[in-house]
This record gives C-alpha cells, structure tokens and sequence, in this order.
C-alpha cells in the first residue's frame, strides 16, 4: 500500500506541474485556438455546445460527450485554465491504472517503477501540456478500463468503457478491436464473465459509432459531409500546407519518437497491437500535424503503448528480476533524456517570465465587449471563449478585427495582415486604437461605422480583466491546420 500511496501522490504533483506550467503558457500568450474553441464550446453547453471556428455544434465534428463533465467547473471559475486544470489531471490519472496492472504482475518496486515511466513518457507529456482537447482523457480512461477488466471489477469497467466511449468517436472502432482481443484472451483463459463483457464492450462500440453518424450528427445540425475525412483524402489534397507524402521521414521518425522513450521493450507484448489502430489512424492521414508528437493525436495509441511496456517488463522481471528491471531503467533514463533534448512539449518556445508585451494584451482584450464580433489570432482567441461570437481568422468576415503586429511569423500573419493592409488603404477597414503593435481594426461596408465606445467595457480591466477570459498554437504558423481532429 505505501507504494500505490507513492503513486498517487506523485499524481498529485504531475497534475500541480502541469498546470502551473499551463497557467504559464496561458498567461503569456502561447496557448492556441483549442482552448478558445473548448471554453467556447463547453460553456455553451445548455446551448448546443456551438463555437465558431466549427461553425456550429461541436457534435456535428465529434462525438464528445465527456465534455459535460468539464463544464461545472468551467462555468463556476469562468476561465479556460479550468480546462488546463482538468487536462493535467486527466494526464496524472494515468500512472495509478498502470502501476496496479504492473502490480497484480511484479513486486511493489519495479511496478513503482513502471508508473514512473508513465510520469515521463515524453508522448503524454506531450498531450497533458498542449492546449486543451477531448483526447486528454484518453490515456487514464483506457488504462483504468483494463485494469478493471484484467481485475473482474466488471461494473467499474462498465463505467470506464462508457467514458472512454464518450471521449471521441474514433474510440469506438479503438475499443472495438480492443474488444476483440479481450474476447480472444478471455476464451484463452476459459473466464466467461470477461468473454460476456469483451462481446458487450464490442456492442457498445458499434453502438456509439453507429449512435453518432446516425443520430447525433443530423440532431446536432450537420448538413455536409463529415469534414474530419479531410485528413485522409490522398487523392485530393485541398490544402497542400502542412501535407506530406506517403514516404515522408516524418512517419517512421514518429513511430521512433513513440518507442524509444521504452527502449522499444512494448513490441515484445502481444499487447502492444492495440496500439496499432491508433497509429494507423494518425500515420494514414497526409496531414503531418496528425503525427507531430506534441499534439493529441498521439492519445489515441498512448494507452496501448504503456500497457504493453508494463506487460513486457513484467514479463521480462518473470524470466529474471535483473531484465525485468534492466528495462524499466533504461526507459526511465530514456525519458529523461528524450524529456531533456527533444521535449515534444516544446518548453522553450512555451514558457517565459510575463513582460510588458503581456500586459498590452490583456489591455487590448479588457477593452472588448463580451459579445463583440471579432476575429483574431490564435494566442488572443484562446482568451476570448466566453465570446459566443468571437471567431479565429478572418474567414466569416468579423465586424472587428484584433491583430499583434509583433507576430511576425504566426500563421495569422502571414494569411490576414496584406489583406487588412489593403483593406486600411482602401478605407474599407480602419483603425479604432493602437498600442505596442496591437490594435483593433473595424470593417466599414457602408453600413456605418461603429465608435469606439460601442466596442468597449464589460470585460474590466488591465490582467484582471482579462484573466476571467482565460490566456499559441502548437508552433507558430501551425495554427489554423483546419480540423483538430
């Protein structure tokens, strides 16, 4: 018992870190649009759970019905970093599920150790510390599932499998052909409760995924086709940016960067193939964001990865004590120094000390109505959730238009600032107020020009003002990629 304490309170200081990194990266403009979507989204949930970068109803996109969860605390705090708050303890939720499989299987010691590696598997600590998406609860959810499976705990596991299922629709076919393989393993063991459950977990897959193309979708409001099959659409390549051939170094590259932080111990569990639908689902795609470690994508296969490492140590600790913990520490150090050199957490473009620039900022965005029409970059956006009409870009044209002209390189840049630039030449957007590069453009379309005061007030002032909103995408100039899948 005091080995499992030592791993739950070593999730409370997982989830401690990353959310002070979190308010970090949020309080100096680094988070990006997914944050603004999901504040958007989440506190409309009396509402149909609509924000506009989707232009409608999140359901529409994805089947996340996880979502109701988070919105108490959303709306009870009224910031985003409730959401941060969540994503870190949905990360740090995942080491306790691992440790008490590792433990059923190996001594208190090395399954100490094995929940460790689950602290500093650089992948989740990727997905913990990105901004915010539904994805984050992937790992804890499918982990704590199987260990309620492997333990016979079969009403616990019922409601992990119903959690899991409502994270994302692309669970469905995960834990589909997770099922299968439970069923199999099951008959193996001649345990008929596991095989009744495997068969009901396989049901209430085809059920979900049935469930949501058929009903929740048309409820929702969606009219075309589902736009998340832009990412596998090889022979019609809409956006060029940010694709990649099927032989791009990027794939394998990935799949390294996923295996080599265990010392590559997962491939020696029959486990580790179910792992191989969420790769396929993320290396398919021509997208290259889907298989940039760093994003939530990766949360898909993480849960498998893990399992199967925790499997194979055990495994190998059974053939000798020495293997067994030979590999558990050489994925530690690993992990460390994958976490050291080539973090997919990106630390150093993420977190800094607040400067004055910040502080502009939350002036520029105190000054904003809580209902206004505007568009604006990604690190501005991930503020402005609680604005229903607030938007990211400039695609369905924004009466207002909030800009940082110290972005140099930002997506946002590079795609809006000639054409809002032409625009102030021609007189048909013009300049309300400017400060340090930032500044508040309005569009003049004949139908009169509002004035400044009817932009400003209900938001406070200065940080606090801002803070109560809420605080770059995954790199600079990968915002906007689309869909966030």
């Amino acid at each position: 018992m005091k080995a499992l304490r030592r791993v739950w309170l070593g999730s409370g200081a997982y989830a401690l870190v990353y959310f002070v990194l979190g308010v970090d990266r949020y309080v100096t403009y680094h988070s990006g649009s997914d944050l603004g979507l999901f504040t958007q989204c989440i506190a409309t949930v009396f509402h149909g759970f609509h924000d506009t970068p989707e232009s409608g109803s999140h359901f529409t996109v994805h089947f996340s019905p996880i979502l109701y969860l988070c919105a108490p605390l959303l709306l009870a705090t009224h910031s985003p970093l409730a959401l941060v708050a969540i994503q870190a303890v949905a990360g740090a939720l995942a080491a306790p599920a691992l440790f008490l499989i590792a433990r059923k299987r190996m001594p208190d010691g090395p399954a100490f150790a094995v929940a460790g590696v689950a602290f500093l598997y650089p992948p989740l600590a990727g997905v913990t510390f990105t901004d915010f998406h539904e994805n984050g609860f992937a790992t804890a959810a499918t982990l704590w599932l199987v260990w309620a499976f492997d333990a016979r705990r079969f009403v616990a596991a019922a409601v992990f499998l119903v959690l899991a299922l409502g994270i994302k629709e692309d669970q469905a076919p995960i834990l589909g052909f997770a099922a299968v393989a439970g069923l199999a393993y099951a008959v193996r063991r001649r345990d008929r409760a596991q095989a009744f459950f495997a068969l009901g977990s396989l049901a209430a897959a085809a059920a979900a995924f049935v469930l949501f193309f058929g009903w929740v979708r048309p409820l929702a409001g969606a009219v075309e086709g589902w736009s998340p099959t832009h990412f596998y659409t090889w022979s019609r390549v809409v956006d060029p940016r940010g694709s990649a051939p099927w032989y791009s170094i990027g794939r394998p590259a990935y799949f390294a960067e996923a295996l080599v932080p265990v010392a590559f111990a997962a491939v020696l569990s029959p486990a580790f193939l179910l792992a191989l639908p969420g790769f396929a689902e993320v290396l398919g795609s021509h997208e290259s964001i889907t298989y940039t470690m760093g994003t939530h994508y990766a949360a898909v296969w993480i849960p498998y990865v893990l399992l199967a490492f925790a499997l194979a140590a055990a495994s190998l600790y059974g053939r000798s004590s020495r293997l067994g913990s030979g590999v558990v520490r050489a994925a530690l150090v690993l992990c460390v120094l994958v976490l050291a050199v080539a973090s997919p957490t990106h630390w150093g473009h993420y977190l800094r000390a607040r400067n004055a620039h910040d502080a502009v900022l939350d002036a520029a965005l105190a000054r904003l109505r809580p209902d206004l029409d505007v568009g604006t970059f990604d690190e501005a956006y991930a503020h402005l959730g609680f604005d229903p009409n607030a938007q990211l870009g400039l695609r369905r044209d924004p009466r207002f238009v909030l800009i940082d002209e110290t972005l140099a390189n930002s997506w946002f840049t590079v795609r809006y600032m000639p054409r809002l630039q032409r625009g102030l030449i021609a007189g048909t957007y013009r300049r309300l107020w400017r400060d340090d590069g930032v500044s508040l453009l309005e569009r003049i379309d004949g139908r009169g020009a509002a004035s400044a005061e009817r932009v400003r007030d209900g938001r406070g002032s200065g940080a606090a003002g801002a803070s109560a909103r809420g605080r770059r995408a995954f790199a600079r100039g990968r915002g906007n990629q689309q869909e966030r899948g």
